[in-house]
């Protein structure tokens, strides 16, 4: 039985993102335009990332959750985002800035120096031109899921959902498989920290609570659906409001109906 998908095939170009973010947090000897005050990499400040708005707001708290910061904040305007998060063991607030234009979004840092600030300007460059790829390129289904709660729930969606007496999770499925596998939502499982399970929340009432909040609500949800090879699919599961520690999947043979459960341990924005 498959087991945490998510771990086991994680993308080395991920890891050398954390590498290099690792590198920029580290506390050595500053030399050329970081030591005269000066942005090492000034262009980004003005270039145009060709990824929509969605994904720049993904991106802005993966770029702050790598270098060790907690969000804290998020406040959503029109054409812009901010994404705040506090770094505990280093004692910094920082934030990262989504600006939505046309052709893509722009990025602007905050930071009490300008080593914190171009650290997260190249870290959000750096997870941008990593993207989802996975290396080694994965032969069978890859599995993600991400909790969605407190202030990163609006990362997804206009306002917090604790209020709604809910919580989102996350789910992506690439099927690198060979076989031709169904998904139904309603067959999701969650954990939570005391061992409860619980089942989805029913979509229509999912849409009921959300309306009003969310009215894109019905293009985000995760339906049933199926996966030849090398497609993939990605949506939310709500459920009741809990501090959950898992969630398990099942992935449906097509033609033999045999089912493959992915348990993924639930963590944030990753």
């Amino acid at each position: 039985m498959p087991r945490d998908s998510h771990t086991t095939r994680r993308s080395r170009a991920l890891e050398l993102v954390l590498s290099l973010a690792v590198a920029l947090g580290s506390h050595g000897c500053i030399s050329g335009a970081l030591s005269q005050g000066n942005a090492a990499q000034p262009h980004l400040d003005t270039k145009v990332f060709p990824v929509s708005c969605d994904d720049g707001r993904r991106y802005a708290a993966r770029t702050l959750k790598v270098r060790n910061y907690k969000i804290t904040g998020v406040e959503r305007g029109a054409s812009q985002t901010t994404v705040a998060g506090r770094n505990e063991a280093e004692k910094v607030n920082g934030s990262v800035t989504v600006i939505c234009q046309g052709e893509g979004v722009t990025v602007q840092t905050d930071g009490p120096t300008l080593w914190v600030r171009d650290g997260l300007r190249f870290g959000f460059y750096q997870l941008v031109e990593a993207g989802d790829r996975i290396w080694p390129p994965p032969t069978a289904p890859v599995v993600t899921m991400n909790l969605y709660q407190g202030a990163e729930a609006k990362i997804e969606f206009p306002s917090e959902l604790e209020p709604l007496g809910l919580v989102a999770v996350r789910v992506k499925i690439l099927n690198a498989g060979d076989r031709t596998v169904k998904i139904d939502p309603r067959r999701l499982l969650a954990t939570t920290t005391s061992g409860t399970q619980a089942r989805p929340i029913a979509q229509a009432d999912a849409q009921k609570k959300l309306g009003g909040a969310d009215p894109d609500i019905t293009k985000k949800l995760l339906n049933a659906t199926q996966l030849k090879k090398g497609e993939s699919v990605t949506g939310f599961v709500f459920f009741p409001a809990a501090a959950y520690e898992s969630a398990a999947i099942a992935l449906i043979d097509e033609k033999t109906g045999e089912a493959d459960d992915y348990d993924v341990h639930l963590s944030g924005i990753s």
